[in-house]
C-alpha cells in the first residue's frame, strides 16, 4: 500500500451570513482560501471546526456545537483571519495571472466593504460582476458598518453584491 503525504492547512475564517457570523477553522489541502473555494464550488458546502456562532454585532451566541457546515451560495463574505504573510509560498505564484489593483466599495447584504479588488489588465471594475467564480477577493478590506473592523482579505459572494463602486485614489 502506497502512503501519500498530503499537506493540510488550517485557516481561521469568519463567515458572514444573513443573520449571524460563524468563526472557525477550515482544514484544506489548499494553501489559499480562494483556491479551496474555487475547487469546492461544485460541492457548494464547506465545514468549519472549533467554530463559534455570533450575532451580527460579534456577540457569541450560546449554542451547543463547534462544527458547522456552510452553504456557499448563502454566504455574503468570508474574512480570512490567517496571518497576512506566510513564511513560505507554494511555489506556484508565477502561475497566477498578473492583475491590476483598484479601490472599490461593495455592498453585499447588510455589509459595506471597502478595499482593493484585482482586475485583469484593461478590465473594468464592473467586469467583476460577470466573473466566472462565485467569490471575488477584496484585499486590505474593511467593513464600514461594523465596529472595529481591521483590514484583512475578504472573499465576497459575487451573486449577492447589491452595489459596486470604483473609488478615487486619494
Amino acid at each position: 500500500m502506497v502512503e501519500e503525504n498530503i499537506t493540510t492547512y488550517s485557516m481561521p475564517l469568519e463567515v458572514y451570513l444573513q443573520g449571524a457570523l460563524v468563526r472557525g477553522i477550515l482544514v484544506t489541502n489548499q494553501d489559499r482560501l480562494s483556491n479551496h473555494l474555487l475547487l469546492g464550488e461544485r460541492e457548494e458546502v464547506f465545514a468549519l471546526r472549533e467554530a463559534q456562532l455570533m450575532d451580527l454585532h460579534g456577540k457569541t451566541m450560546s449554542v451547543n456545537s463547534e462544527h458547522y457546515v456552510i452553504y456557499m451560495r448563502q454566504v455574503f463574505a468570508i474574512a480570512d483571519l490567517s496571518p497576512q504573510f506566510r513564511a513560505a509560498g507554494s511555489g506556484l505564484e508565477q502561475l497566477y495571472v498578473k492583475k491590476d489593483q483598484s479601490r472599490a466599495l461593495l455592498a453585499v447584504g447588510p455589509f459595506l466593504v471597502k478595499g482593493n479588488v484585482h482586475l485583469i489588465p484593461g478590465a473594468s471594475i464592473y467586469d467583476l460582476l460577470s466573473a466566472k467564480t462565485l467569490f471575488i477577493p477584496v484585499t486590505d478590506g474593511v467593513l464600514l458598518n461594523v465596529k472595529e473592523s481591521a483590514p484583512r482579505t475578504y472573499l465576497i459572494n459575487r451573486t449577492l453584491i447589491g452595489c459596486l463602486s470604483s473609488l478615487r485614489e486619494d
